[in-house]
């Protein structure tokens, strides 16, 4: 943090300072130190969130103006550029902050999770006014991004979509349908990927577009999942009209945009980005759940559980090696497809654990602490496997792209 125009705060003035703003507004949190068997909420472990809509808006509520204030007070973006309201400072400096910041009870940040992922693809393709008019409302709170990628017949497939924008004059109108979007239903803008060359087939056509979703034409539906829950939608975009100011990128660059995208959220995803809740990628609550069990002397259990952990754990590395490589300049192409086939990987490891120590504990509610909640891991957990492409998707392009393999016949259009 900047405290004149020749000085950066220091290790530990950030901390004191860090310190100072967190105590006066939030209480120390009763999580911290190592778990208890049968205290706090047994649910925490479900891969996404569900919460009751009315819920969801009054978190949403208190997220949003504890982001502002943190913000505001020099905090909210430590190592992003000054010119764009951050700090200045470097990663190591927001992972400090971080980790004094999980030391209190503050509300979930899960509503803002594209701020790092939109931030980096608005300030390096948008008109640089439009990147200066969201870039800062991103990490303040006042924006909240999500992705309008996926069709129903254009999902592992992206080249393939069909969601059209026409232009007319300096304004383009888009039509079509997105779906699996996360967060649309209290997003501000989307990035969306739309067809702009009906000639041109595949890739090569397509442009992507920043949008308004609170405008005439977007609707937005939710879509009941697996676990009971609507973490998704599906979103109509009918005569939507989006200024030429707002397209990302040149025309007929989409697909790059929406690759450099991709790029980012699967490293951001592949240490886990908080799925499971607290306690699963660090193997606490793994561990605490072996112990209730009496299992923690099986050397069959205890070997999966190193398992578990030391691959979660090694997530973590390839994660910060990625984020390095990526400021220093480089841009990596297999680090980011490595990340999201390990998190998928990591989650199936531990499913499969749990399914194995909890058998039908997993199917009825017994009433038993830290037992059944597992059940919404266990549902959410193929979800993974398709999120930020399918595994399979994934496995073709580390294929191609990094190992050089030969490519997949494909059918003549």
């Amino acid at each position: 943090m900047k405290v004149d125009d020749e000085r950066v705060l220091s290790d530990d003035e950030l901390e004191n300072r860090a310190l100072s703003f967190l105590a006066d507004r939030r209480r120390r949190s009763r999580t911290q130190g190592p778990l208890v068997w049968g205290e706090g909420d047994d649910g925490a472990v479900a891969i996404w969130d569900d919460p009751d809509p009315d819920v969801e808006r009054a978190e949403l509520d208190v997220a949003r103006t504890y982001r502002r204030t943190r913000f505001d007070a020099g905090l909210g973006w430590l190592d992003g550029p000054v010119e764009h309201g951050g700090a200045g400072l470097d990663a190591a400096s927001q992972r400090r902050f971080a980790a004094l910041e999980a030391q209190f009870d503050t509300p979930s940040q899960a509503f803002f999770k594209l701020d790092r992922v939109l931030t980096p693809i608005l300030l390096r393709y948008a008109d640089p006014e439009i990147a200066r008019q969201h870039v800062r409302g991103l990490f303040r709170g006042d924006v909240i991004g999500c992705e309008l990628f996926s069709e129903p017949g254009a999902g592992s497939d992206l080249a393939s979509l069909t969601t059209k924008a026409v232009q007319d004059g300096d304004t383009w109108i888009v039509d079509g349908q997105k779906v699996w979007t996360s967060d649309a239903h209290y997003a501000d803008i989307g990035l969306a990927l739309c067809r702009t060359e009906s000639q041109v087939p595949g890739r090569k056509g397509l442009t992507a577009f920043l949008v308004d979703m609170r405008q005439p034409g977007v609707e937005v539906r939710p879509l009941r999942q697996i676990t009971g829950g609507s973490s998704f939608n599906e979103v109509f975009l009918t005569g939507v009209r989006v200024p030429d100011s707002h397209r990302i990128g040149a025309r007929g660059q989409g697909w790059e945009v929406a690759q450099e995208t991709l790029k980012i959220e699967r490293t951001a995803i592949g240490v886990g980005m908080g799925r499971g809740g607290a306690g699963v990628a660090n193997g606490e609550r793994l561990v605490a759940l072996v112990r209730a069990l009496g299992l923690e002397n099986d050397p069959i259990v205890r070997q999966r559980l190193a398992e578990v952990v030391t691959a979660f754990r090694a997530a973590k590395h390839l994660q910060h090696v990625t984020t390095a490589r990526r400021r220093a300049g480089d841009n990596p192409t297999a680090s980011p497809l490595l990340a999201k086939l390990t998190l998928s990987n990591n989650l199936r490891l531990a499913s499969r654990f749990v399914t194995d120590l909890l058998g039908p504990r997993l199917a009825a509610d017994t009433g038993e602490w830290g037992t059944f909640a597992w059940n919404q891991f266990v549902l959410g957990e193929p979800g993974m496997h398709i999120m930020a492409g399918t595994d399979e998707v994934v496995h073709n392009m580390i294929g191609e792209q990094v190992l050089g393999l030969p490519r997949e016949p494909r059918p003549q259009p």
